[in-house]
């Protein structure tokens, strides 16, 4: 079969996460913020590491774990919303919706491009999920786990 579908929607999905990091660009300069460099949280790396290597496996995993990286940030974005001023909080929202579009899209993608039911794998992610941002992460980060530094 042919990948028309998800090399559209991808390519979709990347212009509008950079259509984002320009919004926040835009509002670190307007609020005299610095674009200070983080280094990643292990967050993702964790769940890559689960990723099987052959195809499509390969690619199924790696649309499921961007379909939880997605709903992770919708929920990290509506709890962050009501105690933020109003025009970040707008801002979230909007990031929040567009999080939950790109969740169904990576997880449409990943049952599309099996052949069969992917129940199994998406429950291993959940589980790594689930452990990693119940567990002590090295540094703090929007995706991560309590910070093992206090």
């Amino acid at each position: 079969t042919d990948n028309f579908d998800l090399l559209n929607k991808m390519s979709r999905l990347a212009r509008e996460e950079l259509r984002h990091f320009e919004q926040v660009v835009a509002i670190l300069k307007k609020r005299e913020i610095a674009y200070d460099f983080l280094t990643a949280s292990d967050y993702a790396g964790s769940m890559m590491k689960q990723v099987r290597k052959t195809e499509p496996g390969k690619l199924v995993d790696t649309l499921i774990v961007g379909a939880i990286i997605e709903a992770r940030s919708c929920e990290r974005f509506a709890t962050l919303a009501p105690h933020l001023d109003d025009e970040l909080a707008e801002f979230y929202i909007g990031l929040l919706k567009s999080e939950a579009r790109h969740y169904q899209d990576y997880l449409a993608l990943a049952k599309a491009s099996s052949g069969e039911a992917i129940d199994d794998r998406i429950e291993i992610f959940l589980k790594l999920d689930q452990n990693l941002v119940n567990g002590e992460s090295r540094e703090f980060r929007f995706h991560s786990g309590v910070s093992a530094i206090v």
